[in-house]
């Protein structure tokens, strides 16, 4: 019996750090937009959903391989984000509107979003429930029990080069300066001569591709439906809070978020009885008790610089 529970909490941690490398990849996409745009984005979740959809579309319809499909799961998601911008939020912008509003707004436009995807996936016969055609290939078996395939290997390397594009970006170039200086002070900024228009576009599109590359894994990994994304609304904004919305707190807190859900969830059906359902209850409490007693996220930004960055 113990070896038994052994292997079920070593594939629990393997699960783990994928799914927190997702939470993180989601995580970032709402970090950046929020950080900049001071929109707490909710429809960030549909845009995860339509990314699968869009790889589905790409594989099965227009028969592309896995890169090309994921390339186009990231370029069609960031061409809705930025369409949700230039239609919902920068005319909210404009108009002088608060967090409160933005945040109501992409309630709405989430809801647009997702039921629109669910009305035209159920009107095409094999469209409601999805996954990619090819399946991730298996890369080792730990002790005959425990697979580690593809995407064990994929999301987490995914999720680590993301964060070191992204420390590039904001550190060492005139973009990455420029966004930080929006979104300190998107007046002074445009008093100083950025094009803070531009920037909330670029701002859009990196979020949008991050969803979609996010979504592509998903479609990869399990089943999709309309509401896969908003399934994983909860886990996406904990990371995105625990890490104090910073992209170097945004991976950490993501991966323990995943790994703990993991681990928790077995441990407690094991000895408990608890059933995989209370799941989400584990980010919940989690993002509770950061709000409650680390604000600014449960990783504390020592270096000046490193907090300046970020």
């Amino acid at each position: 019996m113990v070896p038994t529970l052994a292997y079920t909490v070593f594939r629990a941690i393997i699960d783990g750090l994928l799914e927190g490398s997702l939470y993180a990849l989601m995580g970032f996409g709402l970090t950046i937009v929020f950080r900049v745009t001071r929109v707490a984005n909710f429809a960030h979740a549909e845009y995860v959903t339509y990314g699968a959809y869009a790889a589905y579309v790409a594989m099965v319809a227009w028969g592309l391989g896995l890169v090309p499909a994921a390339i186009v799961a990231a370029l069609v998601v960031a061409g809705v984000a930025l369409a949700s911008d230039e239609l919902v939020f920068k005319p909210l912008w404009r108009r002088g509107s608060t967090p409160l509003h933005f945040l109501v707004a992409s309630i709405g436009v989430g809801l647009v979003l997702r039921f629109s995807l669910q009305a035209v996936a159920a009107s095409v016969p094999g469209y409601l429930n999805i996954r990619l055609p090819e399946f991730p290939s298996t890369l080792a078996i730990i002790g005959g029990k425990v697979a580690i395939n593809v995407v064990h290997a994929l999301a987490p390397l995914l999720a680590l080069g993301t964060t070191a594009a992204l420390h590039v970006l904001f550190t060492r170039t005139k973009l990455g300066k420029a966004m930080r200086a929006t979104a300190s002070n998107p007046t002074l900024a445009r008093i100083s001569g950025i094009n803070v228009i531009m920037v909330r576009r670029v701002t859009w599109i990196i979020g949008g591709l991050l969803a979609g590359l996010s979504g592509f894994i998903i479609s990869y990994y399990i089943q999709a439906n309309p509401e896969v994304g908003w399934n994983f609304l909860l886990w996406m904004f904990a990371a995105a809070i625990a890490g104090g919305f910073t992209f170097y707190g945004t991976i950490i807190a993501g991966i323990i978020l995943g790994v703990v859900g993991q681990v928790a969830i077995i441990l407690a059906g094991y000895y408990l009885g608890v059933t995989t359902a209370y799941k989400p209850a584990i980010a919940l409490v989690i993002m509770v008790l950061v709000l409650l007693f680390r604000p600014e996220g449960i990783i504390r930004i020592q270096s000046l610089g490193l907090r300046r960055r970020a």
